[in-house]
């Protein structure tokens, strides 16, 4: 299964890529599998930093659809 992960910062792409697992995904972005599966299923929304810090970007994980699955 395919994710496509993109970070948006002040209306600006700062990273798009995509992985091949959640926990590809957690390594690349130097998170724990618990934040990134939390970040997936839309149970938290990602303050890494600090709840107080005003500059947070905004993670989008997309599950891709399995024709997006070829190797």
């Amino acid at each position: 299964m395919k994710f496509q992960v993109s970070i948006v910062f002040n209306d600006n792409i700062i990273h798009d890529k995509i992985y091949n697992s959640m926990t590809e995904i957690a390594e690349g972005l130097g998170m724990t599998y618990q934040q990134v599966a939390d970040i997936n299923c839309g149970r938290v929304v990602p303050k890494y930093i600090s709840r107080t810090f005003p500059y947070q970007p905004k993670i989008n994980i997309k599950k891709l659809p399995k024709e997006n699955n070829v190797v």
